[in-house]
């Protein structure tokens, strides 16, 4: 390999020329986990708060608190952790953010008032803030560019699993109250603590990422994954392509100075904040439905039947990822997304096609997402991939929490405007994201040129 080019290419001429991501079940599946830690988090909370309202005798404002430090962990993780993986490796990053979403998960679940609870759910959530970036971006690493978007919507489908299961799982445990001898919510609030310790033990054994060893210069290293691999090592020549980075928050910072690099960025954070306003704002459907004139049992069970939308959009992205465009795909969904919350207007008083249109707009919003994660993953360079998604998703975020209130602004206008104007930003987003590069079937290093 005479040149740098060459080099670059030669890792991910390798890789790219796999007829399957060369890594077991078992680590798959504790990859995957980290779409269950997320979206089973983000209803969770939403299920138990009435419980904890009544048992310790605190007001919405309090709930709220708790809520809104989960999505301050959420951007504190997202930023932070990812520059560690980038700086220090991916398996570290996944270890470090794993222990502390096990270890915030079971202090929550023990809470005895709601300071401690807000405490707990804070570290909850920097634990989870980075492992759909960090797995996004392991899982783009690893795949051969042919199956790259398949292998990450598979990853993400046992996240979608988890939020449909969240539902059933939540009310079933705190109806019961007490499992021998403790609170069915605190059972609930565990649960991702138990499965976080479990997916550790797995988490051990995983590879480092061979293309981010190379990044940094190691290639001996680099050559001993891939040869664990069973994919060839590079060429002795290749040792000083790229020498160690010392301060990857600095060099992240210099990348992101590079006019495309910039450009994506700002693209991204745009069409994230897009999507997730309709999100964040649709955790406030049940309360509206019972608003509209359903009781309690109609309002949630209208969300767990139309939830099962979230599957069938996850399997629906793993049979699309590699055969359109990934952000047609984008573009698609959001599109569909937005009909569905405007036949919701259409629908509120129709039981079944209330359902039906839930099921549309969860369905499309699965198929949107799990895209999206893949294309964040593709489009920065190995050095900075990991920070790159994980300041998209943090700032998107934070900035997207403003969904509810947009929600709680428009509804004095009615359910069928407050629907019209949350589609409007799904059109948005559907619009926007076409201002994006095309990257199925592309090389990492074609679209990113370190």
């Amino acid at each position: 390999m005479g040149s740098d080019e060459d080099a670059i290419h030669g890792i991910g001429g390798r890789i790219d020329a796999l007829k399957r991501i060369p890594l077991g079940f078992g680590v798959l599946f504790a990859i995957s986990l980290s779409s269950f830690f997320a979206f089973y988090d983000i209803t969770n909370y939403a299920y138990i708060a009435p419980v904890l309202k009544a048992s310790w005798h605190i007001g919405d404002d309090q709930i709220a608190t708790g809520a809104s430090m989960t999505v301050l962990g959420y951007v504190i993780g997202a930023l932070s952790i990812t520059v560690f993986a980038d700086s220090y490796g991916r398996k570290p990053a996944f270890i470090v953010s794993t222990i502390i979403l096990g270890v915030g998960s079971l202090l929550a679940s023990s809470s005895q008032d709601m300071t401690q609870m807000s405490i707990f759910r804070l570290v909850t959530g920097i634990g989870i803030g980075s492992e759909i970036a960090i797995s996004s971006a392991y899982i783009g690493e690893l795949s051969p560019k042919s199956k790259r978007g398949r292998y990450t919507s598979f990853v993400i489908v046992l996240g979608w699993i988890g939020l449909t299961s969240s539902g059933p799982i939540s009310l079933m445990l705190i109806q019961q109250g007490q499992v021998a001898g403790i609170d069915g919510w605190r059972i609930v609030m565990a649960i991702p603590g138990v499965a976080a310790f479990f997916s550790l033990l797995l988490r051990v054994h995983m590879p480092e990422s061979p293309r981010w060893l190379f990044s940094k210069g190691r290639v001996t290293e680099t050559n001993s994954i891939l040869l664990s691999l069973k994919i060839a090592p590079l060429e002795a020549s290749s040792n000083e392509v790229y020498p160690p980075i010392k301060n990857i928050k600095n060099n992240a910072l210099n990348s992101f100075k590079n006019r495309t690099i910039a450009g994506r960025l700002v693209l991204l954070i745009l069409v994230w904040f897009l999507v997730f306003v309709p999100v964040y704002a649709s955790l406030l459907l049940v309360v509206e439905y019972i608003n509209q004139g359903y009781s309690l049992t109609q309002s949630i069970s209208i969300n767990i039947i139309s939830g099962i939308g979230f599957v069938a959009g996850g399997l629906a992205s793993i049979l699309l990822s590699e055969r359109i465009e990934r952000k047609y795909q984008i573009s698609a969904a959001g599109t569909i997304m937005a009909l569905g919350f405007i036949l919701r207007g259409l629908f509120i008083n129709d039981y079944t096609g209330l359902v039906v249109a839930g099921f549309i707009a969860f369905a499309a919003n699965a198929w949107l997402v799990s895209t999206l994660y893949a294309y964040t993953a593709e489009i920065f360079p190995t050095k900075i991939r990991s920070f790159g998604f994980g300041t998209i998703e943090g700032t998107s975020r934070a900035l997207s929490s403003i969904g509810p209130f947009i929600f709680v602004l428009l509804q004095p206008s009615g359910f069928l405007n407050i629907m019209i104007v949350i589609s409007l930003f799904c059109f948005a987003s559907a619009a926007l994201v076409l201002g994006g590069p095309r990257t199925r079937g592309r090389s990492l290093e074609s679209l990113n040129t370190e």
